[in-house]
């Protein structure tokens, strides 16, 4: 569905808090978390949310406004009532004909945003990520990139408001170690909570650009991480770009001795409500 399509509701406007860099200045990936309060105390997201960023033009084509989606890394269970933040990677885009590179206009215009700046937001926008109501369920996440957002705000609702006991398996990562965010969060949840188990994925050959490897880490974890999707009442969340979801399917598919034992497997997870997905 494009943009255009949905149904963002009212306009509500917001101030920027904070604008910090999360990558440090020596990695090639710029991304930035933006924290922001509204007068409205009401105001509230839940993991797996997105609010949608409006940049008025006129743009190229004609636009009068640029209207992109940016998925809550942290909400107001964490941050008080009014507050959330968004985590934001500085974007660029090659013209494949002119091999001319343009700057992505929401997301460089959200880095470049000065600390009590004001802006237009609409939202919430998408169903939240549920979770389940037995903490001793247990969950697959799977969160590459700026995919690992929606994940941080879970993670701090199953082990800050919920005591969750449950297996939870997370699959996070970025093309490099310096690129991976949120990462002193998942390793400070990893040394208090014994059912937790991080799995890092990261490019097998970063200096070439190769994107991470998520089939790579799965087929290095198959048996753990068939044995937990065979699990009766397991959840399982993906967040990330579509080619995360494809090498899901294709390393599930080897560690399922075929793509029809995997899709049938998928297709319950999906009927029975135990599959959530956030790809882009």
């Amino acid at each position: 569905m494009r943009i255009e399509d949905l149904d963002l509701g009212e306009r509500w406007p917001a101030k920027l808090v904070a604008n910090t860099r999360l990558t440090p200045p020596e990695a090639r990936e710029e991304v930035r978390e933006l924290l922001f309060e509204t007068e409205d105390a009401e105001c509230d997201f839940r993991a797996g949310q997105s609010v949608a960023v409006s940049v008025a033009g006129p743009h190229e084509f004609g636009q009068d406004e640029h209207v992109r989606l940016y998925t809550v890394a942290r909400t107001a269970a964490e941050l008080g009532p009014g507050r959330f933040s968004l985590c934001v990677r500085r974007c660029s885009f090659l013209d494949p004909y002119s091999g001319e590179r343009f700057p992505g206009i929401a997301s460089n215009y959200l880095c470049d945003l000065k600390d009590g700046s004001e802006l237009s937001l609409a939202g919430p926008v998408g169903l939240p990520f549920l979770i389940p109501s037995d903490p001793h369920t247990p969950l697959l996440i799977v969160g590459l990139g700026t995919g690992i957002a929606p994940f941080r705000a879970m993670l701090h609702e199953l082990y800050e408001k919920r005591d969750w006991q449950g297996r939870v398996m997370l699959l996070h990562g970025a093309r490099t170690g310096l690129e991976t965010i949120y990462s002193g969060d998942v390793a400070e949840i990893s040394e208090r909570a014994s059912g937790f188990s991080p799995v890092s994925v990261v490019s097998p050959r970063p200096a070439w650009d190769d994107p991470e490897d998520l089939s790579a880490a799965i087929l290095k974890h198959r048996d753990e991480v068939w044995q937990l999707l065979n699990e009766p009442e397991v959840h399982v969340y993906i967040a990330g770009l579509m080619r995360v979801g494809e090498q899901f399917d294709a390393a599930l598919a080897e560690a399922a001795g075929g793509a029809e034992a995997w899709g049938a497997r998928k297709e319950e997870l999906k009927s029975t409500g135990r599959w959530m997905s956030l790809l882009y």
